[in-house]
């Protein structure tokens, strides 16, 4: 649980740069989708990620997985105290500052794709491979 929240963490780190004194409304943000991929060098013991974290019905799901079929997949739930401290990073953030796709010229590390729904728009942050 620790790793999930940690890889949630960075995922949304980005947001950190994104904060004001104009922060989003707080009911807007209703959904969040996160796709964290371990595909790259040397991935077969780190698991690929999908969250989704649903505000307006208070619902979340997790799912870990692996390339390597040694590991077996699972699905969890994230606690009420990591819902809020997301749900709280993103309301300090201003996301229409936030760029659709971040990337980097050499890396080894996993792709990413983060999906933010909000009442009046739809933010897709992707961090592709090179």
């Amino acid at each position: 649980m620790k790793l999930t929240f940690c890889l949630l963490g960075i995922a949304l780190s980005g947001l950190i740069g994104c904060t004001n004194s104009q922060t989003t409304n707080t009911n807007s943000i209703s959904k969040v989708e996160m796709h964290l991929s371990a595909f790259g060098v040397e991935s077969d013991d780190f698991p690929s990620i999908d969250v989704i974290i649903d505000f307006q019905n208070d619902t979340n799901s997790c799912k870990k997985w692996y390339y390597n079929p040694a590991y077996k997949d699972s699905i969890y739930s994230l606690s009420r105290t990591d819902i809020t401290k997301v749900l709280d990073l993103l309301k300090s953030s201003d996301l229409k500052k936030l760029k659709e796709e971040y990337t980097v010229d050499k890396t080894d590390q996993p792709s990413s794709k983060t999906i933010i729904y909000t009442s009046q728009s739809t933010f897709t942050i992707k961090v592709p491979l090179p």
